[in-house]
């Protein structure tokens, strides 16, 4: 591809001229889930079916929408391409305000099949691109796998060349850039990490529509992983049509890279005090230049067949030691005679979560806005000050049936699942504060993005 946003422009415009009347548009929300349907993947179609309404509903009531129609909720399911599977390729249920139809939806959903270890996750990004996303809407896709895509370079491949339909992955994703579509990809783990090349792509493809790659070791986190992800992604779509304009004309016209232009923008909106909603979710993957220097191939690469010869294999395990003496020790406690399949008789025990790394010296120290609870924490109780009912999406008032946030709080009113015998001890936050210079540049990223011409 010819577009490289983080490069190039002509006259610069201060950054210090920002738009301060963005909110007063309607703000709409257009968000798809693409859900791995294949074998695996069962408490997570659980997970993502008990909770959908209750996400909604938080989603609806803190992103401060008016409307039912505000919020579209997508959903494409996919497996395989045949000979590897011969149920279906994807499934594709469009958008609906409807939340009680996505519920339906997803309840149709199971898990099976899904043949060789990669799965038609190319063939879902293209359905979820070609959907009849809303123009003033901000554009949102949640991906929630354990598999890559076909052509990455895995072993045992059975479409080693690509994706049989003809599209690349890479090629979609910075479409969806150009669009406005940020993606974000929950990641199931440890499966995902026993491919060669799978962590890295995702974060590479993440990097490019400036979203998160969010590695999970449990399916009960993922009603906490998506709330966070909307609400912390609304904060930044509310500042890209603001200083978007500015940004994309500094780094297209005027040869300013994006870290130049975001560390400017950074210092800008920490002088009015702005402040941002983040995601936290305790990193499990241990660095390494190979896997630096892979995300760095795949961000760059104008196709998969470009990038392959130039990737280098991570030697040795791909996770934290913190990580793995976590899970060695909930092994020992949960099964006797360190037996990953016996199941003990009595339950785990609870496991205080790892603590988060500091943030960077750039940014002031953020509060936690919701402290959502790590595994084993007890059920029917709730971070909003009500309890989540199992009812279909309805508007009172204008608001959604949904309770506030509480600082501080602690619980969570999502319904978690029992099945997952891998579970480990992992904390999901969503804190407010300062915007962080890793929030600058994505800004900048998006901003850059979405003034190169749209393509597809």
């Amino acid at each position: 591809m010819d577009i490289d946003p983080v490069t190039e422009v002509s006259e610069q415009p201060p950054l210090s001229h920002l738009r301060t009347a963005a909110d007063e548009d309607r703000k709409m929300l257009d968000l798809v889930f693409i859900q791995d349907c294949t074998g695996s993947q069962g408490s997570y179609i659980t997970s993502a079916t008990k909770n959908i309404e209750a996400i909604c509903a938080y989603i609806f009531e803190s992103g401060k929408l008016q409307y039912q129609d505000d919020l579209r909720v997508g959903l494409v399911a996919f497996r395989d391409h045949p000979p590897q599977d011969h149920t279906y390729i994807t499934k594709n249920f469009g958008f609906s305000s409807d939340i009680s139809k996505v519920h339906k939806d997803l309840s149709t959903l199971y898990a099976s099949g899904g043949g060789d270890g990669p799965e038609a996750i190319t063939a879902a990004l293209a359905d979820a691109l070609h959907m009849d996303w809303r123009e003033g809407a901000t554009k949102m896709i949640v991906l929630i796998a354990d598999a890559p895509p076909h052509g990455i370079g895995e072993y045992g491949d059975g479409f080693d060349d690509g994706s049989p339909d003809g599209y690349d992955p890479l090629t979609l994703v910075r479409i969806m850039a150009t669009k406005g579509i940020t993606l974000f990809f929950v990641a199931c783990e440890p499966a995902l990490s026993g491919y060669s090349y799978a962590t890295d792509f995702y974060q590479a493809i993440t990097n490019i529509t400036s979203g998160l790659m969010l590695p999970l070791t449990t399916a009960d986190l993922l009603a906490h992983a998506i709330v966070g992800s909307v609400l912390e992604n609304l904060d930044m779509e509310r500042l890209v049509l603001e200083v978007g304009a500015a940004v994309a004309e500094r780094i297209h016209g005027n040869h300013e890279s994006v870290d130049d232009v975001a560390r400017e923008l950074h210092e800008r909106l920490l002088l009015r005090n702005e402040n941002t909603k983040k995601v936290v979710i305790e990193s499990i993957y241990k660095e390494s230049e190979e896997a630096k220097h892979n995300v760095n191939v795949f961000m760059h690469a104008n196709s998969l067949a470009e990038a392959r010869p130039l990737l280098k294999r991570v030697h040795g395990t791909r996770f934290t030691e913190k990580y793995l003496q976590s899970r060695q020790h909930l092994s020992r406690h949960s099964y006797p005679y360190g037996s990953l399949y016996t199941p003990s008789r009595s339950p785990p025990p609870k496991i205080k979560p790892l603590p988060f790394s500091r943030s960077p010296p750039s940014s002031p120290p953020r509060k936690v806005v919701s402290d959502f609870a790590p595994f084993g924490a007890p059920k029917n109780s709730s971070v909003f000050g009500t309890a989540v009912q199992s009812t279909p999406f309805s508007l009172a008032g204008g608001k959604a049936a949904f309770g506030a946030i509480r600082p501080g709080a602690a619980k969570t009113g999502f319904d978690d699942d029992d099945d997952d015998d891998d579970s480990m001890p992992q904390r999901v936050e969503l804190r407010e504060g300062s915007i962080s210079l890793e929030q600058a540049k994505r800004i900048a990223m998006q901003s850059a993005w979405r003034s190169a011409p749209t393509h597809g």
